[in-house]
């Protein structure tokens, strides 16, 4: 048995137990927290998380990470990953989710570069129906990359870790002028800092589909600040001009690309509808 007490950094080795789960390996260490693969008091295998305590110590990230637990627990969808529980250890919040085995869209990504259009098409569907879940609750995502979606063993698609949620009635939970999100997935309404609506998961949607499909982003080829610049301002190339993706389907992602939110597709799902259908008229 390993009694070693960790230091409550949110840095615990496989052996140890918190709150009663006992840690088994690290899934995940990112600049907003520790994810633990754990097995539950009951057996279950769960996916932990847990929030570095520097940023448990600020109010508004504190507050930002409790609703995520909170949103999570009340949008259930197939393609919502659920959480199981939530709790606070030696004053770090933290939460319990399903385990999905099967790993993240960017593993898949990173392991074969690019996925079939078939699979691009389910994903983007399945992805799709959870933002929608999300957004029927008055919920925006914000942070719509691979890394958020899950697939398990058998290729489901599961929507994940809400931490930048906004509802869109107006609860603020960045500081003024503060941009959440990850670079190679920001609409520029949300780059600028402006009322992020369900248009800009769609963006993001749409930016995944893109690396689904060409291997990378739209923008990766720049750097930096060059990224959100060009997010502001630069129209994305033809994907089918780069690659083997078919026209109809590179128009659509296109369309979804769009700067201004209201020439998008009006929701997730019709945005999937329109690629079902580009590729099957392919």
């Amino acid at each position: 048995m390993n009694d070693q007490r960790p230091e409550t950094t949110g840095d615990f080795q496989p052996g140890q137990t918190l709150a009663g789960y006992r840690i088994e390996s690290v899934l995940g260490v990112g600049g907003m927290g520790h994810v633990y693969r754990a097995t539950a008091p009951d057996g279950e295998e769960v996916a932990l998380k847990l929030v570095k305590s520097d940023l448990a110590r600020d109010p508004v990230f504190r507050k930002r990470f409790e609703r995520e637990a909170r949103i999570a627990q009340t949008v259930e969808h197939a393609h919502v990953v659920p959480v199981v529980d939530t709790g606070e250890h030696e004053g770090i919040p933290y939460l319990t989710q399903r385990f999905i085995r099967g790993g993240s869209l960017a593993e898949r990504l990173e392991r074969d570069e690019t996925v079939t259009l078939e699979v691009a098409t389910r994903v983007c569907r399945e992805a799709a129906a959870g933002l929608d879940a999300l957004h029927a609750q008055n919920l925006i995502h914000r942070d719509v990359k691979p890394g958020n979606i899950l697939l398990d063993e058998e290729g489901v698609t599961y929507i994940t870790d809400f931490g930048l949620a906004k509802d869109t009635q107006g609860s603020l939970l960045t500081r003024p002028g503060q941009a959440l999100g990850s670079l190679d997935y920001m609409a520029p309404e949300q780059i600028r800092g402006e009322d992020v609506t369900a248009a800009t998961d769609v963006y993001a949607l749409a930016c995944v589909m893109w690396e689904c499909l060409l291997g990378k982003p739209p923008f990766a080829d720049r750097q930096g600040m060059r990224v959100l610049w060009a997010h502001l301002q630069d129209p994305p190339p033809d994907p089918s001009a780069q690659s083997e993706v078919p026209s109809a389907v590179g128009q659509v992602i296109l369309r979804a690309l769009e700067k201004d939110p209201a020439a998008r597709p009006a929701s997730a799902s019709e945005f999937a509808r329109l690629m079902d259908e580009a590729a099957a008229g392919a």
